[in-house]
């Protein structure tokens, strides 16, 4: 029996990551949905009525929430619920890759995500937003933060 996947993270892997990732953003905006209805509800129950939010605002506050709950989960213990989940640390030069970055590569991802499919034909197993913003996705089961993850995975 061979140990955890080492180095790179594969497609299916990233892919199932970023999936269990749309369903904690689809309950952080349903939670902030349900929060806004529930402050309207208080300050009128006579007059409340469930308040309908146009397509497109409701798009781009999913949007929101996704590129916060990226950038924060990623510039502060370097994975999401999905990267925890599946073992993958997301790394910039071999350590963290701090608000800027994070920042940067939450948009790029949540705007172009199918940038993900370079990730099968790249050698390195890096995606479109890996390549530009010089990031990588490796396996890390360890809870150190990535402080044993080797700086060879990082290309």
């Amino acid at each position: 029996m061979t140990g955890p996947p080492e180095g790179p993270a594969g497609f299916v892997t990233r892919l199932v990551a970023a999936v269990l990732d749309a369903a904690v953003t689809g309950l952080l905006t349903v939670g902030g949905y349900l929060a806004v209805v529930a402050a309207l509800f208080a300050a009128s129950p006579l007059s409340f009525r469930w308040p309908a939010a146009p397509p497109a605002l409701a798009g781009g506050m999913s949007a929101a929430v996704a590129i916060v709950y990226l950038t924060v989960s990623w510039a502060t213990i370097g994975r999401s619920y999905g990267g925890a989940l599946l073992g993958l640390r997301v790394l910039g030069r071999g350590r963290h890759l701090g608000w800027v970055r994070a920042a940067a590569r939450a948009l790029f991802c949540v705007v172009f995500p199918i940038g993900l499919l370079w990730v099968i034909v790249s050698p390195h197993r890096r995606s479109l937003q890996d390549v530009v913003l010089r990031t990588t996705v490796v396996y890390d089961w360890e809870t150190d933060g990535g402080a044993r993850v080797s700086t060879k995975d990082v290309v």
